[in-house]
């Protein structure tokens, strides 16, 4: 016998409502006050996203955002930044991390998940593909990223669908090192994301969309969809939770550094870009504080800050980098795909030598 999971349709909703209901909705599976979940969801107005470990002044460019009536938020889960307007679909799954058929293995989860929605759209005609680690492609083109989070023993796994959009947008709204390239350079960017518009030639109803991509993860999860709406207790949690996720204080989350001599050094791992921001006591050679950012995703979701605080007053001698990094992932249960401890190294030891080079050419970034 299937089991029976919940479809629930919020419609269009602004971004702080949406990720109140991220938060409100696994924190009702996590206490098993919801049966698991497939959520559609939409943004009105449009907005710039930043993933939970970014910080804002570095990802979004404000002034454009406000000029243009573009909200700006934070998601719960990890990953880069992202703009959603009208033209896309997102999709959610919240489920109990123990329920039959959802591999424990975070590559196996992730590739379950984005073969459903490869299955949903193969119902609208499209000849999609899965691409390792979390994105579904056409033609070699980005059509949907993916991600999640967990709480307790429930996760949740997310996406968007480009159905129409406005790649034009979405460059003068999020802080992206192409703007410095060549009109040819940011040609071939765009040339690697694609929507529903592009690839058939018209936009299905959304309706039409919803149910093809109902049944592709009805399907490929062996589950029976039954629609449903927000359950009381769920409302009451987004009464509370609401107010929070409107907040500076959330969009924010002051954890970004305040000292102006801090050094970013970027580096990227197979799973995501990771930032690192380092202020070094040379003469004690200790690490006085870090501040890591990036567009990985990391389970659990505090990970980063308990890295950051282990880091914190630490030696930046390069073998007690290393050995501070290794024993933090020997004790902690984290989990990074495509992330390994020796890249949080290899970030980290970018941002030492970019700091004392900065003190000898006034440099204040340094890049891999």
């Amino acid at each position: 016998m299937k089991q029976i999971w919940r479809l629930l349709d919020t419609g269009e909703l602004p971004a702080a409502d949406n990720m109140a209901l991220e938060r409100v909705i696994l924190t009702a599976r996590s206490c098993n006050l919801i049966p698991n979940t497939l959520h559609f969801l939409q943004f009105s107005p449009h907005c710039a996203l930043v993933g939970y470990h970014q910080a804002v002044e570095l990802e979004i460019e404000e002034d454009y955002c406000r000029e243009h009536g573009i909200d700006i938020n934070r998601r719960i889960s990890g990953g880069g930044s992202i703009y959603m307007d009208e033209g896309q679909l997102g999709w959610e799954i919240f489920a109990l991390k123990n329920t039959p058929g959802i591999p424990k293995r975070l590559d196996d989860m992730y590739r379950l998940m984005c073969e459903s929605v490869v299955n949903g759209l193969s119902r609208l005609g499209i000849d999609a593909r899965y691409r390792p680690l979390n994105d579904i492609e056409v033609g070699g083109r980005k059509i949907s990223g993916t991600g999640g989070t967990e709480m307790g023993n429930a996760l949740l796994y997310h996406g968007t669908l480009l159905t129409d959009f406005n790649v034009d947008t979405m460059i003068a709204c999020l802080k992206l090192p192409l703007k410095k390239l060549e009109d040819k350079q940011i040609r071939s960017f765009k040339e690697r994301v694609t929507c529903l518009k592009e690839v058939l030639g018209y936009v299905p109803p959304l309706p039409d969309i919803k149910k093809a991509m109902a049944r592709g993860f009805a399907e490929v999860l062996n589950v029976e969809l039954m629609p449903g709406a927000l359950t009381g207790e769920e409302e009451t949690l987004m009464t509370g939770e609401l107010p929070k996720f409107r907040s500076a204080e959330w969009i924010r989350l002051p954890r970004v550094l305040q000292e102006s001599n801090l050094t970013v050094a970027d580096y990227k791992a197979p799973g995501g870009l990771i930032r690192v921001s380092l202020l070094i006591d040379h003469l004690r050679q200790r690490i006085k504080s870090a501040f890591i950012t990036g567009d990985f995703f990391a389970y659990p979701e505090r990970s980063i800050l308990d890295l950051e605080a282990a880091l914190k007053n630490s030696s930046s001698r390069p073998d007690d980098v290393r050995e501070t990094v290794r024993r933090f992932f020997a004790g902690n249960d984290v989990q990074i795909p495509g992330v390994a401890p020796d890249d949080f190294y290899q970030a980290l030891s970018l941002a030492i030598a970019a700091q004392s080079s900065n003190e000898n050419n006034g440099g204040n970034n340094a890049n891999r």
